[in-house]
């Protein structure tokens, strides 16, 4: 099954603290990866590349986006459908940051899992959370 990555798993997989973490994450990257079934929201790419640039600056960042393009994940442009139910979710779901709803209305166009150690999916029926 196809799982839309958060920016959280992206942020755990290259920045833990935690080496088993980062190793779990690592490997699940890498089997999403070989089974093609990883999905990068465009949202994804936007706070991780903004998260290296803090972390690590400017050039970090952008070898890093190169990285995720030529990674083999599937890159899942924010389309209209998807946007217009990440708008409806916002709404059902008024707590929810604008990000995640991108993501989980991502998750739900593509049939897929949402990739998160972060519970606020949990309360999107819609959708299934997993972790690694």
């Amino acid at each position: 099954m196809k799982e839309v990555l958060d920016t959280r798993f992206l942020r755990e997989c290259f920045y833990s603290q935690q080496v088993e973490t980062k190793e779990r994450t690592n490997r699940k990257l890498k089997a999403l990866i070989s089974r093609n079934e990883g999905l990068l929201p465009t949202i994804v790419m936007a706070e991780i590349t903004q998260i290296s640039c803090a972390i690590r600056g400017k050039d970090m960042a952008q070898s890093r986006y190169q990285a995720l393009l030529q990674s083999g994940l599937e890159i899942q442009n924010l389309t209209p459908p998807i946007a217009q139910q990440a708008g409806l979710f916002k709404c059902q779901y008024s707590n929810l940051p604008m990000g995640d709803c991108i993501i989980a209305a991502t998750a739900l166009f593509n049939h897929a899992r949402v990739l998160s150690d972060d519970p606020h999916f949990d309360v999107i029926a819609e959708i299934k959370r997993v972790w690694i």
